[in-house]
């Protein structure tokens, strides 16, 4: 295996999927508590 080119020898590296959190399309809603939702999604998305 050590013959092969670094792109082959190292492609298991590659990760199919990423971890890191992506924009999606934009949500609209309405909220009478502004600081409890932005609470409640820190801890949901965040903690």
């Amino acid at each position: 295996a050590s013959g092969y080119d670094p792109g082959r020898r190292f492609r298991w590296l590659i990760a199919p999927r990423s971890t890191v959190v992506q924009p999606g399309p934009v949500h609209t809603g309405l909220t009478l508590d502004p600081e409890a939702e932005l609470e409640r999604l820190l801890r949901l998305l965040v903690h």
